[in-house]
């Protein structure tokens, strides 16, 4: 009884004491769940980078009969739908861009205008599709359906360059006209194409749900947005020739393990491109649960290459007359103009000291002369029946902001010399010195100073013209080859026809030995009947150093040249102008051939470079 009566009086103590465990120990819970917490930061998982997934589509892809106004095409995730007016490409083109619009994980097209008949449609999506959260694009979806009960399967695909310097374009649009058309050559600057895409960041372009046809293949860099061919400054590419059915492979079933979406196969020497077949009911291949039919083209289809370029006006016109410098005229012509005259009535005083020159090709003519002698002066410029121009022109120049001159130092004489490397001599070479307008005189003092190796001494160096316009002037003074020199010319030793003088010329060089330099031989072989071929010896980034131009099979070589890496290129030059020359569509002309040596060379000091197997040209790709 009392052990009883004890329990009954403990059991509040008993409570309170659970209770106040109880608390503790939630107390002890929260606080160890915080510390975990605050330790380790949640990971997220691995990074999604798989592109959406097409998981159905109203009409089905492909479908024939088509006869609706709305398409929608169902994803598995949430999409974001990205310019699509300027991303999507429909081939054939409509005449009214159809509304997209984006519902949940659905896209949804709506034509705005009847479809042709019997006509089969594509729907590039290009880079407009993107799932939502990491912005992975699904690139060049393709849609695709016939208004007939046929629907085309042919393809072509390809590539389009820069012609003059093989470099990809992007952007570009590929069309195709049907052969059958009238007036086919006309059809890009009035009618807009039977089929058309875009070309990627590498140029690549791929023309799906073609007619079994020949078509005119044309690529355009629209400027204005309306892809017609109709604005001088467009640039443009195309084949001479129709492309022929032979060259349109239709694509073969082919099953195939499913993999991912962006990648690609060989199978038997054909390419495998990631995109699904819609298959017959009554196909004869039995595909396993887990894999997708796959469109296999035959590598023909995909070696078509259009070389892009800009056409060039042949008409000949004078295209700037203008004063650009104080004492200096310059004319400018579209084309090269030998036989053009400039030239002036009136009587110039001696000491105007007019200089006419003109530019490597002829397209150029400065007149040099002192300034300040007249404030104006009527100009004549004529060239065949083409141009008869007559002009008077204010002979006081004014700068960029429209105010003269005042109050400042006169410019000074740029000089430079003919020296390479760190200040070598080419053997053989005389070292001249090259001024920016031509001197009408030169007076050397004996404060000049040559320095022979180590000792200096001074000595009246000596200079004469090494051209007949004034721009150059050779040193005479004798030196031997095995030995370094310096040279110091005083200012105000040559005088420009503009008035303006040097200032301190100062000169380190030294004769060229033979393990300084390095020289490039190589056998060119010219193409069967073409004029010429100009061979280009460039840097690393394309400028042209060195040519030489070539009519049959020769050995051509670049000698004296600086360690270096370089490049060999080849214009097959058909028009005999001796450079590169662009091609004009309304004349059916394509651009000239620039081929590229295979490897660059790499030449060090000391060391030849002599290719033994010839360049053949007739082989090269």
């Amino acid at each position: 009884m009392k052990i009883l009566e004890t329990i009954y009086y403990l059991c509040p103590v008993i409570r309170k004491l659970k209770y106040l465990l109880f608390c503790l120990s939630m107390l002890l819970t929260a606080f160890l769940t915080q510390r975990c917490a605050n330790a380790v930061a949640p990971t997220g998982g691995p990074k999604d980078e798989t592109p959406p997934k097409v998981v159905a589509a109203v009409p089905e892809n492909h479908s024939t009969n088509f006869n609706v106004k709305k398409i929608e095409i169902t994803f598995d995730e949430y999409i974001s739908l990205e310019n699509a007016n300027q991303n999507v490409l429909i081939s054939p083109p409509l005449n009214e861009k159809p509304d997209f619009k984006l519902k949940n994980k659905t896209v949804i097209v709506k034509f705005k205008e009847t479809l042709a008949a019997n006509t089969t449609y594509t729907i590039n999506f290009g880079s407009a599709i993107k799932d939502l959260h990491e912005g992975n694009p699904l690139k060049d979806y393709v849609y695709s359906f016939s208004t007939g009960n046929h629907i085309d399967t042919l393809c072509m695909a390809g590539k389009v360059l820069n012609a003059e310097d093989k470099k990809p374009v992007e952007n570009v649009y590929v069309s195709l006209y049907a052969a059958d058309r009238d007036n086919l050559d006309s059809l890009p600057m009035s009618i807009k194409p039977n089929y058309i895409t875009k070309t990627d960041k590498e140029g690549h372009f791929r023309l799906d749900g073609l007619a079994d046809k020949k078509y005119l293949v044309f690529a355009l860099k629209d400027v204005n947005s309306n892809l017609y061919f109709d604005l001088p400054n467009e640039e443009v590419a195309f084949l001479d020739t129709l492309v022929p059915a032979s060259y349109l492979q239709t694509p073969k079933p082919q099953v195939v393990d499913t993999m991912p979406m962006d990648s690609t196969l060989l199978i038997n020497d054909t390419l495998l491109i990631n995109d699904t077949l819609q298959m017959s009911p009554d196909s004869a291949i039995v595909m396993p649960k887990d894999t997708v039919p796959q469109r296999v083209f035959d590598q023909k289809a995909l070696n078509l290459t259009l070389y892009m370029f800009t056409e060039v006006d042949s008409t000949q016109v004078l295209l700037e007359k203008k004063l650009v410098e104080e004492g200096l005229l310059r004319f400018v012509f579209r084309h090269p103009a030998k036989d053009a005259v400039v030239m002036t009535h009136e009587m110039l005083p001696d000491t105007f000291n007019l200089v006419t020159m003109h530019s490597a090709d002829y397209d150029t003519v400065w007149w040099y002369f002192t300034p300040n002698v007249k404030d104006s002066l009527w100009v004549q410029v004529k060239y065949d029946t083409l141009i008869n121009d007559s002009s008077r022109y204010s002979l006081k120049f004014k700068e960029s902001g429209g105010n003269r001159r005042r109050n400042r130092e006169p410019e000074k004489l740029k000089v430079s010399n003919n020296l390479v490397g760190r200040g070598g001599l080419i053997p053989g070479h005389d070292l001249i010195l090259k001024f920016s307008e031509p001197i009408v005189r030169y007076q050397m003092r004996d404060s000049s100073i040559f320095k022979c190796d180590t000792i200096a001494y001074y000595e009246r160096l000596a200079f004469e013209p090494a051209d007949e316009q004034g721009l150059k002037y050779r040193l005479t003074t004798p030196f031997s080859a095995d030995s370094t020199y310096s040279f110091e010319v005083p200012d105000s030793v040559f005088w420009g026809i503009r008035g303006r003088t040097n200032d301190r010329i100062k000169v380190d060089f030294h004769v060229l030995g033979d393990d300084e330099f390095g020289n490039i031989y190589i056998t060119v072989i010219p193409p069967e009947g073409m004029k010429q071929v100009v061979v280009q010896l460039t840097d690393e980034n394309g400028k042209v150093l060195k040519q030489q131009i070539i009519t049959k099979k020769e050995e051509v070589m670049f000698d004296f040249l600086m360690p270096a890496k370089y490049k060999l290129r080849a214009i097959l030059d058909a028009d005999g102008n001796g450079k590169w020359s662009t091609g004009n569509y309304h004349r059916r002309t394509l651009p000239e051939t620039v081929i590229d040596y295979k490897d660059p060379l790499d030449l060090k000091a000391g060391w030849d470079i002599d290719l033994d197997e010839p360049w053949n040209l007739i082989q090269s790709p």
